[in-house]
């Protein structure tokens, strides 16, 4: 049968094919890089000082949402690397911090253990992990399913290696820093594969400890002074100075090399290492890498985002991606490969940094906060420990409801009660009950941020939101992150690769929108619990 001419212009009009187009030529490799606690502004401060192959590879080439955002809280790393490629918050995903409070035993969980595992090729007692914590798939699984990808995850952290791998990868290898091996668990195999075996027997974190940590370029490049208030000390140095020494751990262990960039170093080296051993890309059909770069974390807690050791640790990283990029190039050519780069989180700076620049930051002591709810409660309620933990975990408070029951006492009258509370302290910014968040009751962007991490299984009572730039907690130097506040929210997200168009976008994007867009990429599922949408603007072909 003929088609009518005017038909044919129609289509032609719209730019419909007539014939079915063939998808795009997969790549061969994909590598998802999630970089521990990497602040997007970091790119632009840092990017004079990069050099030609890391960072401004990807920013050069590929394509840069300059303003990705995280859109819910709290942003920590055992959330952020469960949303990174499964495109869904914790409300679907179910991890909701990196602990949590477990209702059911009335213990603390780690967000990735797994008592019915055993440790493979660590200490005695380690590496009782596996992903059946996390909800749904990822794109790692959607790979897999429609590719039969070879799916490999590593990491100095065991959920930096173990969330964005997916269910059921080839394999997930993590630092055991007692031991000083990288092991897996019996999730995914009985004994490690050869070349692990032979990585370990290099015995390479022992090569570190004893050696200094230099700055990498001049003092004068470094953009604040060293020794910022509020920072932090390496083990047993008495300032927070160059040059540093990685002295032994106690307990004969490797733990002090994380907080330096010889743990990057240690971790790239691995993951090549994994790309040989396993030897990725070289099939017929694209398999994946996923990479967790831990240390900029470690130093960022200790030293602060405007420290001249986190500035150079960013800086020596980027000198490790260009090493890395080099390599698979050789090994695979970067024409075959694409490449998504972002960060589980951003980080504040320490609250004495903070106060000196006039913006209010302070360490807010929870003890006498909960002693003063404790003894209001016990007022307003009578006598009865309504509370199941001493203090927030991450912001959340769980009640006894046993307890409540036995005193026909209302749960949610507590959590009214609470709430106002809190916004008396002067303390808090927002507080938000479990009957607001069900319903859906939180209006604004704070408001949404806090519902899309609120898991209705696994989360509290009443979760509490304190006040921009200002530390809860025991600390007394250093700094951390979780906030729903663009501090800990922006992050990089970068695209590279021949599926992306390079360039610079303002574009919104939240990190639950970097897996639509990948499987948009490369014509795969998107992953069951997936919010986000694809951002099309950087598509070279549209979807």
């Amino acid at each position: 049968m003929k088609i009518p001419n005017l038909f044919i212009a129609a289509f032609i009009a719209c730019g419909i094919p007539l014939r079915g187009a063939e998808a795009p030529k997969a790549p061969k490799l994909v590598v998802a890089i999630l970089v521990d606690q990497l602040r997007s502004d970091y790119l632009d401060r840092f990017r004079d000082q990069f050099g030609e192959g890391g960072f401004r590879l990807l920013l050069d080439k590929g394509a840069f949402m300059s303003f990705a955002h995280y859109n819910y809280a709290p942003t920590v790393t055992g959330p952020g690397h469960a949303s990174y490629l499964s495109g869904a918050p914790p409300a679907v995903h179910g991890i909701i911090g990196n602990e949590w409070f477990d209702k059911r035993t009335r213990k603390s969980i780690n967000c990735v253990s797994d008592p019915a595992v055993q440790g493979v090729g660590g200490a005695e007692g380690e590496g009782q992990r596996s992903p059946r914590n996390f909800t749904g798939s990822n794109f790692s699984d959607e790979m897999r399913l429609r590719f039969h990808s070879k799916v490999v995850g590593v990491s100095l952290k065991d959920r930096g290696a173990i969330l964005p791998a997916g269910k059921k990868p080839a394999g997930a290898y993590w630092f055991d820093s007692v031991s000083g091996n990288f092991i897996t668990s019996t999730y995914y195999m009985p004994e490690l594969p050869a070349w692990v075996k032979e990585f370990n027997a290099r015995k390479r974190p022992a090569s570190f400890v004893g050696q200094t940590w230099k700055r990498l370029l001049d003092p004068a490049a470094y953009h604040w002074p060293d020794n910022a208030v509020g920072e932090g000390v390496m083990p047993r140095e008495k300032t927070p100075t160059f040059d540093h020494i990685v002295h032994p751990s106690a307990g004969e262990g490797f733990e002090t090399i994380v907080p330096t960039p010889f743990g990057n170093t240690l971790l790239a080296e691995f993951a090549l290492a994994a790309l040989e051993g396993e030897q990725l890309g070289r099939g017929a059909q694209p398999d994946v890498l996923t990479v967790s770069f831990s240390s900029t974390d470690a130093v960022g807690h200790r030293f602060g985002p405007y420290s001249q050791e986190e500035q150079d640790t960013v800086l020596r990283l980027d000198r490790e991606l260009a090493q890395f990029f080099a390599a698979i190039d050789q090994k695979i050519g970067l024409a075959n490969v694409a490449i998504v780069l972002t960060a589980d989180h951003g980080v504040v700076a320490a609250p004495e940094f903070s106060a000196e620049q006039g913006l209010d930051g302070q360490r807010i002591d929870l003890a006498p906060l909960m002693a003063d709810l404790q003894a209001k409660l016990t007022e307003r309620f009578g006598d009865g420990k309504f509370l199941l933990t001493p203090r927030p975990v991450d912001g959340q408070m769980y009640f006894d409801h046993d307890a409540l029951r036995a005193k026909q006492i209302e749960p949610e009258s507590v959590a009214g009660f609470i709430r106002e509370w809190a916004l008396s302290t002067g303390v808090y910014q927002a507080a938000y009950t479990r009957w607001q968040l069900l319903d859906g009751r939180t209006p604004g962007a704070l408001g949404q941020r806090v519902l899309n991490g609120y898991n209705p299984e696994r989360s509290g009572d009443v979760v509490l939101i304190h006040k921009p730039y200002n530390l809860p907690g025991t600390q007394k130097s250093g700094t951390t992150h979780g906030s729903p506040y663009s501090y800990d929210t922006h992050i990089p997200v970068v695209f590279f690769g021949a599926a992306f168009k390079a360039g610079r976008y303002a574009d919104e994007f939240f990190i639950t929108d970097i897996a639509p867009t990948l499987s948009a990429a490369l014509h795969v599922n998107v992953p069951s619990g997936s919010i986000g949408k694809p951002c099309v603007t950087v598509l070279a072909e549209q979807p």
